[in-house]
């Protein structure tokens, strides 16, 4: 009942999403802008598309690398897989795919493998919201929409700092930020606030294990490396519907996208994507082009970015590396392994970190 309401709502969201986006357009108009496109500038965006994904999964790998050096190639099949489900299923559950997929228990726990993709989010949220916050001010005031996603960019920059504030907390005191995630929610349900809290304290476990300095500073340099190629390749498949996108401009309309994906929705991101890269293209493309070419480019954007995270996913998904039965159920997975660690921290008594690698 719980995937049912997850999925009847991501398709409600998608559903409306994609019919504000198409709302008073001619779906002929759109179709053939579509099919007049230059689609030789696939070749490149595809291209930059593939270094994008060995970016961000050597990135992954840097922080993984204190608890295990995981094999490049089981890295790279969790990876593809791992990006695969979130992009297609609900609601962003598949967020806990990769945490799930990548663990392997007592060598690399749960708690570990889920502090790694926290601290990408985070990173990646204050990222884009900041790009997008610094790309806006060179947009003419006055522009419609400008202040409504001006005030989305701080807003998201600042909760991702907020985030950030809360990890370094939990990093440097365990306990001050269990206690806080227990008073939250003990007024609700003592019951949830006791499975939160000893859920916090294994994630912390995982937490405290970060990488040194110069691994530090790589995995920056990859999240800026990863972000770029992005916005630079989204400016190149523009040309394919001649629109003459700067770089300012291309990375403006990705924080915009990114902002609007952050809406839980239905499989593949459908309609809450499109609708953010036409709201992005309307600061700089005149309504005609909009309705028309700029809306063809936002679905074929779409469509590319999902058929080749697909067919990735697919590629590695019958790997030795990987249990399909076990993808959807990735989110109980992930909560009952870090319920089973706060459970050995706890007979241990010791409140150090979890064997397989050393706190820095």
């Amino acid at each position: 009942m719980k995937r049912f309401l997850q999925i009847s709502g991501g398709v409600v969201i998608s559903g409306l999403a994609l019919w504000l986006t198409l709302r008073g357009k001619d779906l002929g108009a759109i179709w053939a802008a579509a099919q007049q496109a230059d689609y030789a500038w696939l070749v490149p965006y595809v291209g930059i598309l593939a270094v994008i994904h060995l970016a961000r999964t050597l990135r992954w790998g840097i922080l993984l690398e204190p608890v295990a050096k995981v094999p490049f190639s089981r890295l790279n099949a969790v990876s593809a897989v791992g990006f695969m489900a979130l992009m297609i299923l609900p609601f962003r559950i598949g967020e806990f795919a990769r945490p799930y997929l990548i663990a392997e228990r007592p060598r690399i726990r749960v708690s570990a493998t889920l502090s790694s993709v926290v601290v990408e989010r985070v990173a990646d949220g204050l990222f884009t919201a900041a790009l997008l916050v610094l790309t806006l001010l060179a947009v003419p005031d006055g522009t419609p929409g400008l202040h409504l996603l001006r005030v989305a960019g701080l807003v998201v920059f600042a909760v991702f700092g907020a985030l950030l504030a809360f990890l370094v907390v939990a990093y440097r005191n365990r306990a001050l930020a269990v206690r806080f995630t227990h008073r939250m929610l003990d007024p609700i349900s003592p019951r949830l606030a006791g499975r939160a809290s000893a859920m916090m304290d294994a994630f912390i476990h995982g937490l405290r294990l970060v990488p040194s300095r110069s691994k530090v500073a790589a995995f920056f340099l990859l999240t800026a490396v990863y972000w770029c190629l992005n916005g630079w390749g989204m400016g190149v498949l523009a040309r394919a519907f001649d629109l003459q996108l700067t770089l300012v401009q291309a990375f403006t309309v990705l924080g915009v996208l990114v902002v609007g994906v952050m809406i839980p929705a239905g499989p593949g991101m459908v309609g809450t994507f499109q609708a953010a890269t036409v709201l992005g293209l309307s600061l700089f493309v005149p309504s005609a082009a909009l309705d028309t070419r700029g809306t063809a480019y936002a679905n074929v954007l779409w469509a590319v970015q999902l058929a080749f995270t697909t067919a990735l996913g697919l590629f590695f998904l019958f790997s030795r590396h990987i249990r399909i039965a076990q993808i959807f159920a990735a989110p109980a997975e992930v909560e009952e392994g870090l319920e089973e660690e706060e459970k050995q921290y706890v007979a241990e008594g010791t409140g150090a970190p979890p064997s397989g690698g050393a706190a820095r």
